[in-house]
């Protein structure tokens, strides 16, 4: 059977090698991944059965049952839920290599409307209720003993959490990995799906998985080729994917409800209504969803839901990539700092499953850019830290504020936004947008970037929690966004990100009651900044960019006071951003830091 199936394999290879038109070796690489699948699966010894599963509204959901080999049911099961095929994904292979041989069964299902489930796909209206479904009937087969884990990492982790919502007595674990997409409302985050940082749609990651994977039947056809330069430049920024696949998509339903709190309500994600009790470990990267993350497992364990979160250095679902390549981005990562994932994960569950002792593990685990350590605290921010500012004084950042009323400004034009130097971007399908902290000089000359930057450390600085800025700004437009970014400044030059926050203007008291500017007259903004961990050795500086754009991870704000989605060329201005320095209302940066 090993050899059928992997001299069937290579002959398709060849044909598609053959095949010169991108469509035709496109509609390959799916039978090829299964094939590839199928050939895995034999060689671990497992048996699989295929079922079509009837959800309560007669929907059937595709789905494997994977039983390991030798085993003796009832078995604990580990369910993953996926919309990217379940014979074709990687994650779900290295699942089944690791927990198969711990004893598991693990159970593998195409969400509704994905590969061979039917329905329609959305994210993620029907979500609760599938899972909840599928938890059940795990629950009530004979080859389980009715206690149920899930894992998986960006939408496999998302809708564990949904799942978790539904408190399924079935449901004993999960492990969801950069999964802060889930947040929708809770904590006041409105990141949805991951798509939005203080109300701006990140753009790059949007345009890049609606384009490449946001079919919503399994009849859709992928467009074989994207030019991702082509779709990110696309006005008005709601026409963008239509641009490169003719099938609906829910892109455009997420820009038009992002000011509907009906419709985020009907799409499932969480809330602060939800309450949880299943055991967790969340585990994310600094340059991901650790903002979110962090605030989920806070209201999971609020509500008696025990657990861990885990923040590591890495980029979207990339775990270890920082300790094996000793970098996450430019900013250097110790190797020998690794922790063992497979093992923390396996341990979580089988604690859970098996009744295995429990983990000795905090309630929150933080790796510590520039330490290279760990941080063990049971809140976040941790107790011991306190708040230190920094005052926004004529291009630098000082301990104290001005002594006298000051002004600084600059002027951006949408259209020639300043250039996204690496970041929290993932999914884009593009390989020439790179992720992380990077060195931003590169644009730190720009005219439309204002810079704050403090005076060399005379002792270390230990950063641990939120990023915010407050900041008295007069526009002379209606609308803009504010986007900060904090650098460290090394004594040799290098400016490289600590971390990055945006707000689009109109939001200022909330997602929730959007108001536009009156020209001329100043506001006092929070911009919030995303939560990080690091040592700031004395020697070095912080710096501060106060900008109006990052393109294109950002959606640029054309600046009219429209619809932003809908903004065409037609509608783009220059904005001039005045921003208060002084005593009274001036620019303040807030950190939190280690005593």
């Amino acid at each position: 059977m090993l050899r059928l199936l992997a001299l069937i394999l290579v002959l398709v290879a060849l044909m598609g090698a053959l095949v010169q038109s991108p469509q035709v070796r496109a509609r390959l690489k799916g039978p090829v991944a299964d094939l590839k699948h199928a050939l895995f699966v034999a060689r671990l010894g497992a048996s699989r059965q295929s079922v079509m599963l009837p959800m309560p509204d007669g929907v059937r959901l595709a789905t494997d049952i994977y039983l390991p080999r030798g085993a003796t049911p009832p078995l604990p099961v580990v369910l993953i839920r996926l919309p990217y095929g379940k014979t074709r994904f990687g994650e779900v292979r290295h699942a089944l290599s690791l927990l198969l041989p711990q004893g598991y069964a693990l159970v593998v299902q195409d969400m509704r409307g994905r590969q061979r489930s039917e329905g329609v796909f959305a994210p993620y209206s029907d979500d609760r209720a599938d899972s909840a479904a599928t938890l059940d009937w795990i629950a009530a087969q004979d080859w389980s003993t009715g206690r149920v884990g899930m894992v998986g990492c960006s939408a496999l982790g998302e809708t564990q959490l949904l799942a978790a919502a539904t408190r399924s007595p079935a449901l004993r674990a999960i492990v969801p990995v950069g999964a802060g997409g889930a947040a929708g409302t809770l904590g006041g985050t409105h990141g949805f799906f991951g798509f939005f940082e203080g109300g701006v749609f990140t753009l790059a990651s949007g345009f890049g998985w609606f384009a490449g994977a946001g079919e919503k039947t399994p009849d859709a056809q992928r467009p074989a080729a994207i030019d991702y330069a082509a779709g990110l430049a696309t006005l008005p920024v709601r026409d963008a994917v239509a641009a490169v696949r003719p099938d609906p998509t829910d892109y455009e339903a997420l820009l038009d409800g992002f000011g509907d709190p009906a419709f985020w309500r009907d799409s499932g994600f969480l809330s602060d209504a939800d309450r949880f009790d299943a055991p967790f470990l969340i585990l994310d990267g600094w340059y991901d969803g650790a903002r979110e993350s962090l605030r989920i497992a806070q209201a999971m364990r609020d509500s008696g839901a025990p657990g861990t979160v885990v923040i590591l250095p890495g980029l979207h679902c990339d775990l270890t990539g920082a300790f094996a390549s000793g970098a996450v981005g430019d900013r250097p990562v110790r190797p020998e700092a690794a922790r063992d994932i497979d093992a923390l994960i396996s341990g979580h569950l089988a604690h859970a499953l098996k009744d295995a002792p429990a983990p000795d593990l905090p309630p929150v685990l933080a790796y510590v850019l520039g330490a290279d350590r760990w941080l063990e605290a049971t809140t976040w921010p941790p107790a011991e830290a306190r708040r230190v500012s920094f005052h926004l004084d004529a291009g630098t950042l000082a301990p104290d504020p001005p002594a006298t009323a000051q002004e600084a400004a600059f002027t951006a034009d949408p259209l020639d936004p300043v250039p996204s130097i690496g970041g929290a971007i993932c999914c884009t399908g593009d390989p020439d947008l790179r992720a992380g902290p990077l060195d931003q000089r590169p644009i730190e000359g720009r005219q439309d970037l204002l810079l704050y930057t403090s005076a060399p450390l005379e002792t270390p600085l230990t950063l641990a929690g939120p990023i915010e800025a407050e900041l008295t700004v007069t526009l002379d437009q209606p609308d803009a966004d504010l986007v900060l970014r904090l650098t460290e400044v090394f004594p040799d030059g290098r400016s490289i990100t600590l971390q990055e926050g945006a707000l689009r203007l109109r939001y200022r008291d909330g997602f929730d009651a959007p108001r536009l500017l009156t020209p001329g007259t100043p506001v006092r903004v929070t911009v919030p900044l995303r939560d990080i961990a690091a040592e700031i050795p004395a020697g070095h500086r912080l710096r501060l960019h106060v900008a109006a754009s990052s393109f294109p991870r950002l959606a640029r704000n054309l600046h009219s006071g429209k619809d932003p989605a809908r903004e065409t060329e037609a509608d783009a201005r220059p904005v001039t951003i005045t921003l208060r320095e002084g005593p009274s209302q001036g620019g303040v940066l807030r950190l939190w830091a280690l005593p």
